[in-house]
């Protein structure tokens, strides 16, 4: 039996945990949130032991994996404290919120002596899973470039709220595009450089908190990316992400799902969603993530992204970031 112990009790904590109680093999056996109400509802609700800090549950001899589900601002603190007591690690996306921090994170995770996996739950997607078998097949050509929007305008976050404060959460450039970046990376490759222009969650109090981000990155392969992402409030809202090769294109779409264009004609690729549900519980690819982390870390396997995925993950990002607040291009 695996004891979890989990730090933040929010959204991402009760979604993993809810997720979590579905396997045979572990225990939710300690929390901690820095709102006690929030440590309180969750033990009454999963029946964890309620600890008074990140030490004192990192420290636990009966907890196994460390689950880190507080606001990205606070990961350090609790990682710090993780890599500290050699415990095995998942990290909620992204890894951190400065370059400072991930200057000091890199050597602390690389050749780490644990487990230790970053929260890129798109990883775990069947469409994205067979997004990558066709990449890797070399249907679409030698790759030349490709396209990701992230449109979402159905933003509800509020002045006060970390999710609304550039300096906390670092925006749709670090937030929301960290999960496609370490896609991109995936199948592609290490980015040369990038360019970006950002609204970068406006602190005016007399409007609405919104935020835009426009990017175009060359890899050192010559691939082209550009990049679109958006938290607004009255715009189309979805996720597409395309890679286009000489002979054909790939798609990955949240609303439409896998799209191949060849030859002028465009066609649906089908995926069997419940064969790639190799652990055979609810909850989609969040459900898929957890049960995979607890797999690893019982029998010893290795996270589908760890160091070296968070890192280049962040590195592109806070470049992209860099770019936005300086208006120069950023060479990696």
């Amino acid at each position: 039996m695996l004891n979890i112990g989990v730090i933040g009790a929010g959204r991402m904590g009760l979604n993993h945990s809810r997720n979590l109680r579905q396997l045979d093999t572990i225990k939710l056996a300690g929390v901690y949130d820095i709102l006690p109400e929030k440590a309180t509802a969750y033990a009454n609700e999963f029946g964890a032991k309620i600890y008074q800090s990140p030490e004192e549950l990192i420290n636990a001899k009966d907890i196994g994996l460390i689950i880190i589900t507080s606001p990205t601002y606070c990961h350090i603190e609790a990682l710090r404290i993780a890599l500290d007591a050699h415990k095995p690690i998942f990290c909620e996306k992204p890894l951190c919120r400065t370059q400072e921090e991930l200057d000091e994170l890199i050597p602390l995770i690389t050749n780490y002596d644990n487990f230790f996996a970053l929260g890129f739950v798109r990883r775990y997607s069947p469409n994205f899973a067979k997004m990558k078998e066709v990449v890797d097949s070399g249907e679409l050509g030698k790759l030349l470039c490709g396209e990701i929007r992230c449109l979402h305008g159905r933003y509800v976050r509020m002045h006060g709220d970390w999710f609304a404060d550039y300096d906390k959460c670092g925006g749709v450039m670090l937030d929301m595009l960290a999960h496609h970046v370490d896609l991109q990376n995936h199948l592609i490759g290490e980015a040369e450089s990038i360019y970006a222009q950002s609204f970068m969650l406006n602190q005016n109090e007399d409007e609405l908190p919104f935020d835009y981000v426009s990017a175009t990155a060359r890899f050192k392969n010559g691939f082209i990316s550009n990049i679109q992402c958006s938290w607004l409030r009255n715009a189309p809202s979805d996720t597409e992400m395309t890679i286009c090769g000489d002979k054909a294109s790939i798609t990955f779409s949240d609303s439409k799902g896998l799209l191949l264009t060849k030859g002028g004609k465009t066609e649906k690729i089908p995926v069997d969603e419940a064969a790639l549900n190799i652990h055979k519980i609810q909850g989609g690819m969040y459900a898929e993530e957890m049960a995979y982390i607890v797999d690893a870390v019982i029998n010893g396997k290795k996270p589908l992204a760890g160091a070296k995925e968070a890192i280049d993950a962040m590195t592109f990002c806070f470049g992209m970031m860099t770019s936005a607040e300086t208006g120069e291009l950023v060479k990696f």
